[in-house]
């Protein structure tokens, strides 16, 4: 419920007289069940008027991660819809979806979506609503009303008006698609200025207190990021990066009542000076602070004392890697010296915890990168350590680790994923490691949901089937692959230079020679530098745009 993208389109949609529009979650007895005992028996009913899913015209899905293609599959299920878009009537309610993972590959859901809203939706919102009353004239076949829909409202794309052909070996050669449909399919992009209407500005319309944010006022500065972390789907997905202007934020942020607590979203937006004013003047106002993880090379003695002043006790850092080689592999363009000091400055400022990232998988990682997160972790102990001892108290470093996952549309979609067994090992090496590390806590992720987030990240409509059977009989990601003819190496190889993906039904603007020219240049250990929209033209992102 905290997720800034739903609450702006539940909140425009309903700024309209003639729109209902309602929530819908999974039901807390389907979380706490164990994930083989999830299968849906009785429908799922809207948070303000406890009506079923299938009373609607239009169902939404607003899906920010691929683990949320399972309960797709469910809430259809519990709300008696046939699941695959080829088998609904015509009086069944058009299933639409968006989000950045639908952005970034729509595929594996593309047999149960009737229509997917791609890009930006302050961008789509004005002729989406201008179009709901053909898009829900039941006078009108579905086959219809899904064109009204493509020929009106920008970044649409309808799977089931496109087809792709695979060769006898499995592999993509090309797409079918009626005439008059665009091929690729061109995300809408928004690019926000002082003329704006500033509710546009997304933040937070509920407060709800089951959720991640239970009692935060959350606001987005800033969209995309011109780092350039070659795995990071979000960087090039979002390019170019936008800002939002100041008066914008400032209006929205009157709308914020009922908590002192201001969450600030934004991939990239430290180090502009008008944004730490602006967040000294919300101190000034008695709120509290809070940001999403910090980059290293960003932190500042004032930013610290923004943290402090909102009595931070944590502070988030993202190395992604341990040694300095493979931080110019994935262009994180952060040496160790920066890490350290970061640290330094965050302890020595008042910050006695600290949190840090890393990845195991990674691209041409070896065991001596394992062993280089611990090394590093220890170095950071070491260097906060008398700090913590000259005021009788030492904090804790967290480090969480996740595996390396190869999305789509990002340098790093050529590359293979690590196999189970090298990943055990490496995971050991971690544990072994930082257990003797007094005050470090090591937190891993699942290799399981690692494995089918993989698979889903570069899937296709193949993986239908995969869906359905994890999600409605609780069978096995192993048994389900081999029930669609499928395996798991399909989804995990290195792929070849002119391999066609599923994905790029997709344009993101971004040139895919220029993934290539990264890739290669991450096979080499090369950085690359920051994007900087007003003078860069290197990706493509900017010229299609201003085209």
């Amino acid at each position: 419920m905290s997720n800034l993208g739903l609450q702006s389109v539940y909140a425009r949609l309903n700024a309209e007289d003639r729109v209902v529009a309602e929530r819908f979650f999974v039901p807390n007895h389907q979380i706490t069940k164990s994930p083989n005992h999830q299968i849906p028996h009785s429908p799922w009913l809207s948070e303000e008027s406890s009506r079923p899913l299938k009373d609607f015209d239009l169902i939404l899905f607003s899906v920010s991660f691929e683990s949320n293609y399972q309960n797709m599959v469910k809430a259809l299920k519990a709300a008696g819809l046939s699941l695959r878009s080829e088998d609904r009537h015509d009086r069944e309610p058009i299933v639409l979806a968006g989000g950045i993972a639908t952005q970034i590959n729509p595929e594996p859901i593309a047999p149960f979506v009737d229509a997917f809203l791609l890009g930006d939706f302050e961008a789509i919102s004005g002729a989406f609503v201008l179009c709901l009353p053909e898009l829900t004239d039941q006078g009108l076949s579905r086959t219809e009303r899904l064109k009204q829909l493509v020929d009106n409202v920008p970044g649409v794309y309808v799977p089931r008006f496109y087809r792709p052909l695979y060769n006898a070996s499995g592999d993509l050669v090309e797409w079918e698609y009626g005439h008059g449909f665009p091929f690729p399919i061109v995300p809408a992009i928004f690019f926000p200025d002082s003329q704006s209407i500033t509710p546009l500005v997304p933040h937070t319309r509920i407060l709800s207190p089951d959720s991640v944010f239970s009692n935060m006022f959350l606001i987005e500065l800033a969209r995309g990021c011109g780092r350039g972390c070659r795995f990071c789907a979000a960087g090039f997905v979002y390019r170019p990066p936008r800002q939002w202007p100041l008066d914008c934020l400032n209006a929205a942020l009157q709308e914020r009542k009922d908590t002192d607590r201001v969450g600030l979203v934004g991939l990239e937006f430290l180090g502009r000076e008008e944004i730490e004013q602006l967040c000294g003047r919300l101190l000034d106002e008695g709120l509290k602070l809070a940001f999403s993880s910090l980059r290293a090379d960003d932190i500042t003695q004032d930013i610290v004392r923004l943290l402090k002043a909102s009595d931070a006790k944590l502070a988030t850092i993202a190395p992604e890697a341990g040694s300095q080689r493979l931080r110019q592999i994935i262009n994180k363009n952060l040496n160790e010296d920066v890490i350290l000091e970061a640290a330094e400055t965050l302890v020595s400022g008042g910050i006695p915890n600290l949190k840090l990232y890393f990845m195991l998988g990674l691209p041409f990682e070896t065991d001596e990168d394992v062993h280089s997160i611990v090394d590093l972790v220890d170095k950071i102990r070491r260097t906060v350590r008398p700090i913590g001892r000259s005021r009788g108290h030492l904090g804790s470093i967290t480090v969480s680790v996740s595996t390396f996952v190869p999305k789509a549309w990002t340098p790093m979609q050529w590359a293979g994923a690590v196999k189970k067994s090298v990943l055990e090992r490496r995971r050991r090496i971690l544990e072994k490691g930082l257990r003797r590390l007094p005050n470090v806590k090591l937190q891993l992720d699942s290799v399981r949901e690692a494995t089918f987030q993989t698979i889903l990240s570069r899937g296709d409509r193949r993986l239908a089937p995969v869906l359905e059977a994890v999600a409605l009989r609780g069978v096995t990601l192993s048994k389900a692959m081999k029930e669609a003819g499928l395996s798991v190496d399909m989804y995990y190889k290195t792929l070849g230079r002119d391999t066609n993906f599923p994905w790029e039904v997709v344009d993101h603007r971004v040139r895919r020679e220029y993934l290539w020219k990264e890739w290669n240049r991450a096979s080499r250990a090369k950085q690359t530098a920051f994007c900087i929209p007003e003078i860069c033209d290197r990706c493509g992102a900017c010229h299609k745009v201003r085209a």
